[in-house]
């Protein structure tokens, strides 16, 4: 992994602007994230470029190494260089760097060239910048001896004079280890610039593939480098010091600039390289991630950096390539993956899915239903205008739908199904979903008095207004005064939702919107939580428990060092609480949440780690339903079972937030899934999210998990794997965040004015 550190305090009404903006407003955060600032809206206005950005690039490409090494040499890094050089030229890209052997005044690509030119970079980027950083060579794994990584393996790059192990040291000489990428990347970031990294060689391995001819591997067996497999975990390797709070994971400052990072394949597959023109000669190989991602850079059409990645993997397994070169699967992560691609015009964000014939991959946790119509789309990037037709969801599954054609006059209803049509369009790749049916009514209490808790006369303003809106809203929101959902409160100017009398929850404003809103939040968040909940009860038929164990923990700041109840006006102070608290390493040691009584106060810390209890990997969401019904997601690959890993950053706290105060009940969900090959992770980020900008969840922070990847195993029609028999397992947490006047008293320190 690249371990980055971030804090910053949260901000729950972030509206989304450039990548860099982004970051450095977004949530208050403990120490690293693969996050997507992203909304649960279909369509919503990507992120623009500063008009003055620069668009640099370094570009590094090893197709020669030590014969005494045993190294395979490659053919294709050198013209990876070559066409990129040409494809970001045509962007506009006046500063490009080149690292490669073989092309034109390129430099050796020796480690020592490589962190140099990193380093001018840094030197050379301002703020709004867009930086590309393109790695193309062999890759492979050594000993991971820090311990933060759940295989046991650090994953390396391999520069032109990487060397041979010595005997027993585990080190392979002169290889660059993920968290020194990292390192690099995050020092242009500080600059102010967004730095879009591609990595195309194999992140580890588990074997080679027969190889067909015209198609070699970008992997290179640990064992010729003197690596021993025995060497990967062992019970002496270091980790992390015990002392307060979650040390290894302390927060330092977020780098002002956005990460995105595209991997040509997975840590269960090699990454290939392809000879295209099938004559041998060497001018004609490619690494097959590269071309396809440089034939996609030259198009002109608009589009997100989620839709490119999703058209270049599309690509990438087309009948036109080798076999044995379509097994590799790619993967991506950042925080700006749905801003256009090289700061483009605006774009509206598509939420598309692939689909096979009939089969969507993607189901009920990404809000698919019975009764949802999508259009059906042969390309990634295509426009509506390209639209082939339409479908309806007839059937659903945790992650798969599947569909049936239907005709331009189908609306979506809850219960009934438009009659088929026709045939499925036999060119259909993707489907966005246009239409769900409202099957899901959140019910509201009628408004109550705050003091007293009694409903309010129906003729009350407040009452009115909250019936008018739900008569407006229509299906979906009811108000039910036996039996309710939500609690409605009058305040002084506007109205609160919560789950419970006496929570802070959601407060509503005139000046706020229309109430509409409100409704939409929470419907997401409760549809949400229904699904989960309902997944949660769903016994597995072959009787067994999930592939990982989780544990929450919570670092308890000192109650002694909270401002007292009457400083609760300064609101930067509030903000500065926190961070001196946490940077300070003040933090106490931490225990399972259990211990802590299920109960959180003021720059608490909380973490989710799972550990894997079996081979291979899994994909694992964290869902964070905070107070106000927003909802926050947080992704992470966990393999294999070495050591355990954190789902997410740790979470920071707050009953009283830079926007306001936040107590009463919160909920989190854990859902994991065995990690599939040749298909998008199943990573709930930037799909689940309902409100604008992110909080606890990290929007911004800097994380990239250098080569995480996906096991081996495809999926199932309601199976997966052997080890449990749904698509994806689901725990679930509850914990109430206090009032800091309470967390005070039960400390046993004085309250103002008592």
């Amino acid at each position: 992994m690249l371990h980055v550190a971030t804090i910053d305090l949260k901000n729950r009404t972030q509206e989304h602007t450039t990548p860099g903006q982004a970051r450095g407003q977004a949530a208050m955060k403990g120490f690293q994230l693969l996050a997507f600032a992203a909304t649960l809206a279909c369509s919503v206005a990507g992120a623009v470029q500063p008009a003055s950005a620069e668009l640099r690039a370094l570009l590094i490409g090893v197709s020669d190494y030590d014969d005494a090494t045993a190294i395979a040499d490659l053919r294709g890094p050198r013209n990876d260089v070559r066409l990129l050089a040409e494809t970001l030229r045509e962007r506009g890209a006046d500063d490009i760097a080149i690292v490669a052997d073989g092309v034109g005044d390129g430099t050796t690509p020796t480690r020592a060239a490589i962190l140099s030119a990193f380093e001018a970079l840094r030197d050379r980027a301002t703020a709004g910048d867009l930086v590309y950083v393109h790695m193309s060579g062999h890759g492979t794994r050594q000993r991971d001896m820090n311990g933060d990584e759940t295989d046991g393996w650090d994953e390396v790059f391999l520069p032109a004079d990487a060397a041979k192990a010595d005997r027993g040291s585990g080190l392979i000489p002169n290889a660059l280890v993920d968290e020194e990428i990292g390192e690099a990347i995050d020092a242009i970031r500080r600059t102010g610039a967004d730095v879009w990294f591609v990595l195309d060689s194999c992140h580890s391995g588990s074997g080679l593939r027969a190889a067909e001819i015209g198609v070699a591997s970008r992997f290179v067996d640990p064992a010729v480098l003197g690596i021993e497999a025995s060497g990967a975990v062992t019970d002496d390797a270091p980790g992390p010091e015990p002392e307060g709070g979650f040390a290894e994971h302390r927060p330092q400052a977020e780098p002002d600039g956005g990460l995105l990072a595209f991997y040509s394949a997975q840590s269960s597959e090699v990454a290939r390289e392809v000879d295209f023109a099938g004559s041998g000669a060497d001018e004609d190989w490619y690494g097959l991630f590269t071309a396809k991602l440089a034939a996609r850079m030259q198009s002109s059409a608009a589009m997100s950096y989620r839709q490119l990645f999703q058209a270049v993997m599309s690509d990438m397994a087309t009948a036109a390539i080798p076999a044995s070169a379509r097994l590799q699967t790619p993967l991506w992560e950042g925080t700006f993956v749905d801003a256009p691609v090289f700061g483009g015009a605006a774009i509206d964000r598509v939420r598309q899915y692939a689909i096979d014939f009939d089969t969507i991959d993607a189901g009920t946790v990404h809000g698919l239903a019975v009764g949802t119509i999508v259009g059906l789309f042969a390309d990634a990037a295509a426009g509506p205008e390209n639209r082939l037709g339409l479908a309806q969801v007839s059937e659903t599954e945790t992650l798969r739908a599947y569909v049936r054609p239907v005709g331009d006059d189908c609306r979506a209803q809850t219960g009934s199904l438009c009659a088929a049509v026709g045939d499925l369009p036999s060119g259909a790749r993707f489907a966005r979903p246009i239409a769900t049916p409202v099957d899901f009514t959140v019910r509201y209490s009628p408004v109550t008095d705050p003091e007293t808790g009694d409903p309010l006369a129906a003729d009350h303003p407040a009452a009115e207004r909250l019936a008018a809106a739900i008569d407006a809203f229509g299906q979906g929101a009811a108000i039910d005064a036996a039996d309710h959902d939500v609690v409605v409160s009058a305040t002084a100017d506007g109205l609160r939702f919560s789950r419970s009398s006496g929570e802070t929850g959601l407060t509503w404003r005139p000046a706020d919107g229309p109430l509409e809103a409100v409704f939409e939040r929470i419907a997401s968040a409760e549809r949400l939580a229904s699904a989960l909940e309902a997944i949660a009860e769903t016994a597995s038929p072959f009787g067994s428990d999930s592939p990982i164990e989780l544990s929450v923990a919570v670092a308890a700041s000192p109650p002694d060092e909270l401002r007292p109840v009457r400083a609760l006006s300064d609101r930067e102070a509030i903000r500065r609480e926190c961070i001196a608290i946490i940077r300070g390493g003040r933090l106490r040691a931490p225990v399972p949440l259990e211990e802590a009584g299920w109960a959180v106060k003021q720059c608490d810390q909380l973490a989710v780690t799972a550990q894997g209890l079996f081979p291979g990997a899994r994909d694992v969401n964290r869902i964070h339903i905070d107070s106000r019904f927003c909802v926050h997601a947080s992704y992470a690959r966990i393999e294999d079972f070495a050591s355990g890993g954190l789902i997410g950053p740790p979470m920071v706290m707050c009953s009283d937030c830079p926007d306001g105060r936040s107590v009463g009940a919160e909920r989190l969900y854990v859902a994991s899934a065995e990690a599939r090959p040749n298909a998008e992770a199943f990573n709930l980020e930037g799909v689940v999210e309902n409100c604008a900008g992110q909080t606890r969840s990290g929007a911004g922070s800097a994380a990239l998990d250098y080569l995480a990847g996906l096991a081996s195993g495809g999926p199932t029609r309601g199976a997966m794997g052997g080890f449990g028999g749904a698509d994806v397992w689901v725990e679930r947490f509850a914990w109430q965040v206090l009032p800091r006047a309470e967390a005070l008293r039960r400390a046993g320190i004085a309250i103002d004015g008592e």
